[in-house]
């Protein structure tokens, strides 16, 4: 019996992949990013991003 890593989204719970190591499970994973230790699929990283624009153009603004 081997041990086997789940790639979760840190956010939501989403079952990104199972591999034998994290970088094997990673590996065919498309759209999702490891971001500050954390791994977020497409669209956890889509609203991670969206919110990250809005906060600078509101620092922009003052």
């Amino acid at each position: 019996m081997s041990a086997q890593v789940a790639i979760v989204c840190d956010h939501c719970g989403d079952l990104g992949n199972v591999g034998s190591t994290p970088q094997d499970a990673r590996a065919v994973l498309t759209g999702w990013r490891r971001r500050h230790g954390m791994d977020l699929c497409p669209l956890c990283r889509f609203i991670a991003d969206s919110r990250a624009r809005m906060a600078t153009a509101a620092g922009d603004a003052h």
